[in-house]
């Protein structure tokens, strides 16, 4: 799995992260969550298991879903973006002045 490789993600998880995620996926008939643009599931098998919003939790039903690896590649990507976005605005905010310009 490239996505895993130099992660710290994988030592997140819980012990019985495997028989959870089976749990998961059986949950939601092996078949993808996602919804599309016609407000119609996505009829793609499910390949991952997502956490919904918080990473900490892990509970199969309540915050976790199954996923096929196109979706679950979006929606990571969309994280990262927004993560990378925060980052970056919290940087910003370190070089701007905070008193006037001198020429004003």
């Amino acid at each position: 799995m490239p996505g895993w490789q130099g992660s710290t993600r994988r030592s997140t998880l819980p012990p019985d992260w495997e028989q959870r995620r089976q749990r998961q996926l059986q949950l939601d008939g092996y078949r993808c969550r996602a919804m599309l643009y016609d407000d119609t599931r996505c009829t793609e098998p499910a390949t991952d298991v997502d956490h919904i919003s918080n990473r900490w939790k892990h509970e199969p039903g309540v915050d976790l879903q199954s996923l096929c690896g196109w979706h679950h590649d979006k929606k990571s990507g969309r994280e990262g973006q927004m993560a990378r976005r925060k980052v970056l605005a919290r940087q910003s905010q370190k070089f701007r002045r905070t008193e006037a310009h001198p020429g004003l």
